[in-house]
């Protein structure tokens, strides 16, 4: 009697590691292809991941701490990857930037991004994600333009929920599927992905929408709140888009350099909750000096630092 093949499952984690090795593993080994830095560094990191590789693509569950990856021009031209990457966020939050596109991601969210461009994308919580990898020509076959839709956030639909279950439900049943039944499956994925996205490619290219340039915008705030040089100046060249079309994206009493303080204080706030000190916080955040950084805080949230640290529950 022979023994049906199935696809094989290989779960990688940090738990056997010693804790202040824990990051440099998983960056050594999971993160290889990609920068990486630990956006909470004072909290102890942990991570792990399901991964499932076929014929047809990969499919990875991860949990961990928040972490900021970037892929850069250098990666790409070293290890030639040409798939792309649909991205489920279980639960957290964080952001995407790829291009022209860029947004701000929640749980539930769905975004793709390609392995042969430049992206970033990162969490600003600890978060849980499933990650699916298909080749080039399977998505441009199946889904459509990769341009379309790279680094964008896919708008919530009925289609949504649907989506999020069937991709679940493929992640956690694969390790029983053969090949042949994965990539059936595989195909019932990006059926779903192409209807769900039907109707939300931005155009590619220079001409953006002032929503798309204010995601993209936000998406670049979020991932260089850490940065006490970083301002409205440096904005337009980043995104490469006039300094007239950004500042159009913010309109009414919400200005540039307001909405980089709030979301500075904002993420401030985020980490005293969770028990981080105020040292560590303002790091983070990208203030460099206490009073101010108490001053703004009391003038957004009315109440001190200090105070939501030792009333936290």
């Amino acid at each position: 009697m022979s023994v049906r093949e199935t696809v094989p499952i290989l779960v990688e984690t940090t738990d056997a590691v010693e804790q202040k090795h824990a990051f440099d593993y998983w960056r050594s080994t999971v993160l290889a292809r990609v920068h990486a830095t630990p956006l909470a560094p004072d909290v102890p990191f942990a991570a792990g991941r399901r991964l499932a590789i076929t014929r047809h693509g990969a499919v990875l569950h991860t949990l961990s701490n928040p972490i900021g990856v970037e892929r850069t021009a250098q990666h790409v031209r070293r290890d030639g990857r040409d798939d792309i990457a649909i991205v489920l966020l279980l639960q957290g939050s964080g952001y995407v930037e790829q291009g022209n596109g860029g947004a701000l991601l929640s749980a539930g969210d769905v975004t793709v991004h390609a392995m042969d461009q430049p992206f970033a994308i990162g969490s600003r919580d600890s978060y849980e994600e499933i990650r699916l990898q298909v080749p080039r020509a399977a998505f441009l076959s199946q889904v459509g333009s990769v341009q379309a839709f790279a680094g964008r956030r896919l708008r919530a639909t009925p289609l949504s929920g649907l989506f999020a279950t069937y991709l679940r439900s493929f992640s956690e049943t694969i390790g029983g599927l053969s090949e042949a039944e994965a990539g059936i499956a595989l195909e019932g994925v990006l059926h779903l992905l192409r209807a769900l996205a039907d109707g939300q490619g931005e155009k590619a290219g220079d001409d953006l929408s002032g929503d798309a340039v204010r995601a993209l915008a936000l998406a670049h705030i979020e991932r260089r709140l850490h940065d006490p040089a970083f301002g409205p100046e440096s904005l337009p060249a980043a995104l490469r888009v006039s300094r007239s079309r950004l500042y159009a994206a913010f309109t009414g009493d919400e200005g540039v350099a307001a909405k980089i303080r709030d979301a500075r204080l904002d993420r401030a706030y985020r980490r005293l909750r969770g028990g981080t000190r105020i040292a560590s916080v303002m790091t983070s955040c990208g203030f460099t000096d206490a009073a101010t950084f108490s001053r703004a805080f009391r003038r957004r949230f009315g109440v001190a630092p200090r105070d939501v640290l030792e009333r936290r529950p």
